[in-house]
């Protein structure tokens, strides 16, 4: 079996699709199986969870599946479309729950440690096979407990009624988990989201998707996919074929999203100049927020905003397809990150937005509870030279978790990546330094003099030092600074890049 890449591009021994990357104090999702541990095409996903907040993996990160919800996953990262490496599993089904034999399964190929904490683990694959059959109450013990043995606290099982809460990370708006066979065909890749306009259509796991709103899926990347789902922002018209039929039919999908508060809240501030200064406030990043940053980045350039903050002060993170996406509002096509799976392979991710739609001065806001997706998008700017980071050093989340579906409707979150800045910075347990280090107003004193910490910022454009190619040098590594704000942040969920 082929292991997957953990970005939208594809490694030479995998395809990886990349539909709705879900990055928060982030987690990574990564597939869904088939039909128990035999024979199973798992989805790909990549995401991570923010402070607090569960990022949803099942859904798009570095594959495409379905979301969790915002308090349950510790570090996950979460594309809405999956799309995957196949993975031929060598032996037969078992009876009983395949549960504890996809999980199994999905950690043997995809997690990061590949020591697995001092387990055999080839062994736990022959103690599970002896315990067959397995009720769906003793499989899903049995995985949550394989999973506490490999001692990382952003990896766990959710049960169906926490996977199925994810809704709000669903970037495709229509409920689907989209997976790239090894033969290279685009399938459904996990049970449609409960509710959603593909259940309603009688999609089904495992069903072919032949094309995407007029478009053939024959060589469509995980991006290409997802753009063609969103390329209509009221329908998605699938043709899809089930396994034994021999003709493909044509549904036509609503799309539609969880109602969630909106993590994105902006306005313009006239300074005692004269000069209009938009602010935006990022809280995390889910489906919604990229439209709404550049709805707000629109409003502003008719206002004649001069120069712009960017707020993300203890935002936890998201979906990472968001962060990608934003930073691509700022900077024409940037490279955002790069991501290390658990084979070693290093890939780049890019933002591949349309258009720059904010090309004023900007400072970014960032506090010791900035994680995940978060860093990734202060990062980018940063090293890309587009914006000066204040305020004081970020959380340092920089794995990524992904969120596998399983067969009984539950899911894997499990630690498959690691990720850099642009620049080459770690950012994991050290995060990022700001260029300015400072002790805003509303951090001691409240909201109510958040227009006084707008109207004294020294908005500025970076110093670049990079001979000219438009890039900053690698941010210092870890250290330094007072922590406003910060501190270890309880009970958080794993990052979702």
């Amino acid at each position: 079996a082929r292991r997957p890449s953990i970005c939208p591009m594809a490694t030479s021994a995998v395809r990886l699709a990349v539909l709705s990357l879900f990055l928060s104090v982030d987690a990574l999702r990564i597939g869904i199986p088939a039909r128990g541990w035999a024979s199973a095409h798992w989805s790909g996903v990549v995401e991570q969870a923010s402070h607090g907040a569960a990022v949803c993996l099942l859904s798009a990160t570095l594959a495409i599946c379905p979301v969790l919800p915002h308090a349950y996953a510790e570090g996950i990262v979460g594309v809405q479309a999956g799309l995957g490496a196949g993975v031929e599993a060598v032996r037969p089904a078992l009876p009983g729950s395949p549960v504890a034999g996809e999980v199994w399964a999905l950690l043997d190929k995809y997690f990061l440690d590949r020591s697995f904490n001092g387990i055999d683990f080839k062994s736990e694959r022959l103690r599970l096979e002896a315990l067959a059959p397995l009720t769906d109450e003793a499989a899903l013990e049995e995985s949550a407990s394989l999973v506490r043995r490999l001692g990382d606290r952003y990896s766990r099982v959710l049960p169906p009624k926490q996977a199925d809460k994810l809704g709000k990370y669903d970037v495709t708006g229509v409920g689907l988990n989209l997976i790239i066979s090894d033969s290279g065909k685009m399938l459904v890749g996990a049970v449609p989201n409960h509710g959603s306009s593909a259940e309603r259509a009688g999609i089904a796991y495992g069903d072919e998707v032949l094309s995407i709103n007029g478009k053939a899926t024959s060589g469509m990347t995980s991006f290409d996919a997802l753009e063609a789902i969103q390329s209509d922002p009221a329908a998605a018209v699938l043709t899809v074929k089930a396994n034994l039929d021999a003709e493909g039919r044509t549904v036509s999908l609503k799309r539609a999203y969880t109602v969630a508060a909106s993590p994105v809240s902006w306005k313009v501030v006239t300074r005692d100049d004269g000069a209009n200064v938009g602010y935006i406030r990022l809280s995390e990043f889910n489906s919604e927020c990229k439209a709404r940053v550049a709805d707000a980045l629109r409003e502003m350039n008719s206002r004649q905003v001069s120069r712009i903050v960017l707020d993300m002060r203890s935002n936890g993170g998201g979906v990472l397809d968001a962060a990608i996406g934003i930073a691509g509002l700022f900077s024409e096509k940037p490279l955002v990150l790069f991501v290390t799976d658990a084979g070693g392979a290093k890939q780049p991710l890019y933002s591949r937005e349309p258009e720059v739609i904010a090309r004023q001065p900007l400072q970014v806001w960032v506090n010791g509870r900035t994680a995940s997706s978060a860093e990734v998008l202060a990062a980018a700017l940063k090293d890309n030279c587009r914006a000066r980071l204040v305020g004081s050093k970020t959380f340092g989340k920089g794995i990524i978790q992904g969120v596998f579906g399983l067969s009984d409707g539950g899911a894997l979150i499990e630690t498959v990546a690691s990720y850099t800045t642009p620049a080459g910075a770690e950012i994991n347990a050290r995060g990022i330094i700001p260029d300015e280090e400072h002790v805003f107003l509303t951090d001691i004193l409240g909201a109510s003099l958040l227009d006084g910490d707008i109207k004294a910022a020294s908005i500025t454009p970076p110093v670049c030092d990079d001979g000219g190619s438009g890039r900053a040098r690698a941010a210092p590594a870890g250290g330094g600074g007072v922590v406003v704000g910060g501190g270890r942040i309880p009970n958080r969920p794993a990052d979702t890049l």
